[in-house]
């Protein structure tokens, strides 16, 4: 059950002796909330000549103690019981985060359930809500209507306004700040954002359609209007000149997400939604993240989602959240597995460390699937080889080179160069890392071109180097240092 309450500035009562700002009328399940919901129930008008009339709706979603989802209407009512301008009425609607399962918080902008007034303070509790039930005004038809209305630049600042979003869920910087005199324009970009990301995910996306202080907002997406939006921290999107101000190049999840959605490839957004729910809505809002951009990199076509500066990089990062998302269980194939830590992998720069207790989550063909790809990527990057491989890495990838045959040692039969390397550094004993090499033409893995060349450069790379020719020695010259001695 859903609670609900009332907060407006009421004259004293029965239940109350003195006058002013207090909740009204509460339902049972709100009543052990109301500590959590005082706070979410303020109202500042805009400044400057804004007619009360024209005083935009604040339509918030919040998670202020985790445990407890909060939808608030807050709209400005003119005069209060003393005849003193500036009473506002806030509804406020409180559920676990379970009962929003299947909903988007943005689709309860216009529910009917919102009240048109207060009820009056008459000793009669509020009913509690069955169900929290979405309007009708917020759908995927409204954001595919902005962004037919705003084009390729429609695309590119939903793409950046993701980026934001997604970091501020992971804890990895601020939300955004969306700047407009249409409060409604504030809802359609909002639910573009909403309906970019799977379900479960915006339940933790809290937001305001309005707010007069932005400066000191702590949402992930807070609207606000040009009057006050001089006063917001970077990143600022302007929605009227669609614009964005401060905020960073769009990440590879986000430039999946908002293409698909700008191409209609919805299919492919569903699809990245079934995979990322499928694993379950678990965790930190990192670890939530983390499985969103894992499950674009498998599924986004010709290896649009490689991974950018500043996402979480690696092999650990990446097997981590590829075995969160049980690939198996959601009949993804292996060969999506390759490519996507072959793309993932392919920018490395810092040691691998332990491989094997980064692929110990992973089941079979998966983990082969990773290694395989992993291997690929550092066969197309030579120059990377030295700084990745350290000697742990090299220890566990040479000893695939020893197990029984048709395991997991079939992945170093395409990787010549980097096998070397790796069999190489593995031991200090070149005859060790021969009979390795040896091994893997035996079995069937290398051709005899591969496995002479290997072991050519590996003769060669244990030859000292000869010494230099010296040439003849001249006299001493009268005159020289060793005659000023």
């Amino acid at each position: 059950m859903a609670g609900q309450a009332h907060y407006t500035s009421a004259p004293p009562s029965a239940a109350d002796r003195h006058g002013g700002f207090r909740f009204t009328a509460v339902s049972p399940a709100a009543r052990p909330a109301l500590g959590v919901l005082r706070p979410l129930t303020g109202y500042a008008p805009p400044p400057g000549a804004v007619p009360p009339a024209g005083h935009p709706v604040a339509f918030a979603y919040d998670r202020p103690d985790g445990d407890t989802a909060v939808l608030t209407r807050t709209r400005y009512t003119g005069r209060d019981y003393t005849g003193r301008l500036g009473n506002h009425f806030c509804h406020a609607l409180c559920a676990g985060p379970g009962e929003l399962r299947g909903l988007r918080p943005v689709e309860l902008w216009d529910t009917p359930q919102w009240a048109p007034s207060p009820a009056p303070d008459d000793g009669h509790a509020l009913p509690d809500l069955a169900e929290l039930v979405p309007g009708s005004a917020v759908g995927p038809d409204r954001a595919r209507r902005l962004l037919d209305a705003t084009g390729e630049t429609g695309v590119r600042l939903l793409a950046r306004l993701l980026t934001v979003a997604l970091r501020a869920l992971a804890g990895e910087g601020t939300g955004a700040t969306l700047v407009s005199a249409d409060p409604e324009r504030v809802v359609d970009w909002i639910a573009a954002a909403s309906y970019a990301l799977p379900a479960g995910l915006t339940t933790r996306l809290t937001f305001t359609t309005y707010t007069a202080r932005p400066e000191t907002d702590h949402r992930h997406l807070t609207g606000t209007r040009p009057e006050t939006g001089e006063r917001a921290p970077a990143p600022v999107f302007d929605l009227d000149g669609l614009r964005e101000d401060g905020g960073p190049e769009p990440c590879a999840t986000a430039r999946v997400l908002a293409g698909a959605w700008g191409s209609g490839r919805l299919d492919l957004v569903d699809a990245v939604a079934d995979l990322w729910e499928a694993a379950g809505d678990e965790g930190t809002g990192a670890a939530a993240v983390r499985r969103l951009r894992a499950a674009c990199a498998l599924l986004a076509p010709d290896g649009t989602a490689g991974p950018p500066v500043g996402e979480e990089s690696g092999l650990a990062g990446f097997v981590r959240a590829v075995a969160e998302l049980r690939p198996q269980a959601a009949g993804v194939p292996p060969e999506r597995v390759r490519d996507a830590a072959e793309r993932h992998l392919a920018t490395l720069t810092a040691p691998l460390g332990d491989v094997r207790a980064a692929l110990a989550p992973l089941p079979e063909p998966y983990r082969r699937a990773v290694l395989a790809g992993l291997l690929s990527a550092l066969e197309a990057a030579a120059e990377s080889r030295a700084e990745v491989l350290d000697a742990r890495a090299c220890a566990f990838l040479a000893s695939l080179a020893d197990a029984a045959p048709g395991g997991a040692q079939d992945v170093l039969a395409e990787v010549p160069g980097t096998a070397l390397h790796v069999l190489r550094r593995a031991t200090e004993d070149p005859r060790r890392a021969g009979s390795r090499i040896l091994r893997l033409y035996r079995r069937g893995l290398w051709e005899e071109t591969e496995t002479y060349e290997a072991l050519r450069d590996l003769v060669r790379a244990e030859e000292p180097e000869p010494e230099r020719e010296r040439g003849p020695r001249l006299p001493w010259r009268r005159g020289s240092a060793r005659e000023k001695e």
